[in-house]
C-alpha cells in the first residue's frame, strides 16, 4: 500500500471520526436548539471508565460515528448544537450557499475528469508512487465526499441554521464512512478490512483505578496517528495551545471523569467552558469583522472568479486545456483579492490568518 493512497484515504477518515468529538461549542442564554432526535444505536453501547477509548473503536468498527455524539454528555450535546447554529446564523447566507456550490462544482470536476487531473498531477509531482488507477479512485472518493457534504444540511444556509449533529453524523457520518469502505474494495488486499479495522483489535484499555466519577485508564495497542500537535501548530491560534481530548489517541495512563452519565477524557471536561466561551465570543466579534460589506464584495468577486474558471475546466478535453482552466481561477482569485481599498484581502503583511503574506 503507498503513502499516497494511505494518507489520502485514511488521514482524512482519522480525523473526521475521531474529531468531531473534540467539537467546540457554547450555549446561549435562553436558548435552546429545536432539532429532531436522531436514532438511537443500535446496541448497548460500552459506559464504563473504558469506553472513552472503547467507543471511537467502535465507530471504526460499525462505520458508524452517530456513536461519538452518543459519547458526549447531554449539555455539551446542547453546547455543540447551540454553537453550530449559532454560527451559521453568522454568516452570510450569499458566500455560505456560494461555497457549496463550488464543492458541488469540485465533487463533479473530480468525477468526470479524473483521468485528466490525475495526468496533470503525475507531471507537476514527477510521479507520486501510486498507479494512475489508485489516483483515480482517490480522486473520485474525494468527488463522492464533496458531493456527500453538498447534498447534506450543510449544503444550505437555510437548512444549516437547524441542523442537528447528531442526525447528520448519523445520515451525512454514515454516507461517508460507506464511501471510504467502498472504495477500499476496489483496491488489492481491501486495506481499510484488512489493515485498519483490524488493527483496531490490538487496542486495549485497563481501569487502572476508579472511585465515584473518576478514574485512570491504561492503552496500549493505539496505531500510529498523525503527530497532532505539528498538524495544529499550522492553523491559525493553535500554536502553543493544546486541544482538550487528544490525549484518549495515545497510548499510556489517563485520566478520565463521568460527566451527566458519559465518561470523557479530564483534559477535555477542565477546558470545555473556557474553550466554548472562547469560541462563541470569536463567533460574535471576530467573524463579524471579517465579514464587512467590502470584504464580503471581495469573497464573492473570489469565488466567481473560481466559479468560471471550474466551468471551464469541466469543460476542457485536453491536459493542457485543464490547466489553463485551472490557471484562470487562480489568477482570477488573486486579482479579486487584491483589489478594493486597502489592498484588499491580501494586505501587505498580513495575508490570510495563519498562512503568511501575499508570497505565501
Amino acid at each position: 500500500m503507498n503513502v499516497y493512497i494511505h494518507q489520502t484515504k485514511i488521514i482524512p477518515l482519522i480525523a473526521f471520526a475521531l474529531g468531531l468529538i473534540l467539537l467546540p461549542g457554547c450555549s446561549q442564554q435562553g436558548i435552546e436548539p429545536q432539532v429532531e432526535k436522531a436514532a438511537e444505536p443500535k446496541f448497548q453501547l460500552p459506559d464504563g471508565a473504558n469506553s472513552v477509548v472503547l467507543i471511537p473503536v467502535k465507530v471504526l468498527e460499525n462505520e458508524d460515528p452517530k456513536l461519538l455524539w452518543e459519547m458526549l454528555p447531554p449539555s455539551y450535546q446542547t453546547d455543540v448544537t447551540n454553537l453550530i447554529h449559532h454560527f451559521v446564523n453568522n454568516m452570510d447566507q450569499q458566500i455560505w450557499d456560494k461555497l457549496f456550490e463550488l464543492l458541488q462544482q469540485a465533487g463533479l470536476l473530480l468525477n468526470e475528469k479524473q483521468d485528466l487531473i490525475t495526468a496533470m498531477i503525475e507531471e507537476s509531482m514527477g510521479g507520486s508512487g501510486a498507479s494512475p488507477e489508485e489516483m483515480q479512485q482517490s480522486l473520485e472518493m474525494m468527488g463522492g465526499m464533496l458531493t456527500t457534504l453538498v447534498e447534506s444540511d450543510l449544503g444550505k444556509h437555510e437548512k444549516a441554521k437547524s441542523m442537528d449533529p447528531g442526525k447528520f453524523l448519523d445520515q451525512t457520518g454514515k454516507d461517508l464512512f460507506k464511501l471510504i469502505a467502498e472504495t477500499s474494495k476496489l483496491e488489492e488486499g481491501d486495506p481499510w478490512n484488512s489493515e485498519i479495522k483490524a488493527k483496531l483489535k490490538d487496542i486495549k484499555v485497563e481501569v487502572i483505578s476508579e472511585e465515584s466519577d473518576t478514574a485512570t485508564i491504561s492503552v496500549s495497542g493505539m496505531p500510529d496517528l498523525p503527530d497532532i500537535d505539528e498538524l495544529t501548530a499550522q492553523l491559525p491560534d493553535f500554536d502553543n495551545s493544546e486541544v482538550p481530548g487528544l490525549s484518549m489517541l495515545k497510548n499510556g495512563e489517563q485520566e478520565v471523569v463521568k460527566i451527566e452519565g458519559k465518561w470523557i477524557p479530564k483534559a477535555m471536561a477542565d477546558g470545555w467552558k473556557e474553550t466554548m466561551t472562547e469560541a462563541s465570543e470569536r463567533i460574535n466579534t471576530d467573524l463579524k469583522d471579517l465579514l464587512g460589506p467590502e470584504e464580503k464584495k471581495q469573497i464573492m468577486n473570489i469565488m466567481n472568479a473560481v466559479q468560471m474558471g471550474m466551468a471551464g475546466a469541466t469543460k476542457a478535453k485536453t491536459q493542457q486545456e485543464l490547466q489553463m482552466a485551472m490557471m484562470q481561477a487562480v489568477m482570477g482569485a488573486l486579482m479579486s483579492a487584491g483589489g478594493g481599498e486597502g489592498g484588499g484581502l491580501f494586505q501587505e503583511g498580513l495575508g490570510f490568518p495563519g498562512l503568511g503574506g501575499p508570497d505565501e
